[in-house]
């Protein structure tokens, strides 16, 4: 059995092999979602937030081609993991934090970047 990397559990590993997610996965969409429904909640999302999607769009296409590189630690707490950028103001779609998964929702939370210790 294969099992993902799961980056807070204690072993680096998700419970569930790859094999039994991707059947509950399947088994879920097949029940519960409805693909119509769900284009139509995009097309909304998509219209009400086009000046944050440009800006997602455009740093994506900055950091492929190489014209702007990650850090690999975090701006707030200093830790080295997989970053996010986090947009302060999406008018300005390059001016962004690189933070940790944590920092970025605290950023998103409280807005006062508070530090947290990464165990």
């Amino acid at each position: 059995m294969e099992f993902g990397a799961r980056q807070r559990s204690l072993d680096g590993l998700q419970a569930w092999c790859l094999d039994c997610c991707r059947e509950y996965q399947r088994e879920y969409a097949r029940l519960n979602r409805d693909p119509a429904r769900h284009r139509e909640s995009q097309s909304r999302y998509r219209a009400r937030h086009r000046e944050k999607l440009h800006a997602h769009e455009l740093l994506r296409s900055v950091v492929r081609s190489g014209r702007m590189v990650v850090p690999i630690w975090c701006q707030r707490c200093g830790c080295v993991t997989k970053l996010e950028a986090h947009h302060s103001d999406y008018s300005k779609p390059l001016a962004v934090d690189w933070l940790c998964s944590i920092c970025h929702g605290l950023a998103h939370r409280s807005g006062n970047g508070k530090k947290h210790v990464r165990l």
